[in-house]
């Protein structure tokens, strides 16, 4: 629906001469792949990544110990909160709500792995 609004807008401008505002066109979400730095973080049983510009970013197919580690599912501790860490896959932006409510989970890193450094 947006993107035929984008259209019919793009068409009116060409005939018209007017200038298609910004909002109309159809945006995607940024994602891009690579190696992500900061330090791990946790908060309503959810583990992040925070960057060093304050960005919080849930790290998807990782968990949370009771004593407040970072493991992988199926077992193998990578940190302590605080600790520096660095994650490799990719990061996107999603909409979508989950059960993590203090920094939400918009920004998330589907990492391939992490490790302390």
């Amino acid at each position: 629906m947006k993107r035929n609004a984008a259209l019919a807008a793009s068409a009116l401008a060409i005939v018209f001469g007017a200038a298609v505002p910004a909002t109309a066109a159809p945006t995607t979400a940024a994602s891009r792949t690579g190696t992500f730095y900061g330090t791990y973080q946790h908060s309503d049983g959810c583990v992040y990544l925070r960057s060093a510009a304050g960005y919080h970013y849930l790290l998807e197919g990782y968990t949370m110990g009771g004593n407040g580690g970072l493991y992988k599912k199926g077992g193998g501790f990578i940190a302590y909160p605080g600790w520096k860490i660095a994650a490799h896959g990719t990061q996107y932006n999603k909409t979508s709500t989950t059960l993590c409510t203090t920094w939400g989970a918009y920004r998330r890193i589907k990492a391939t792995s992490i490790y302390a450094y």
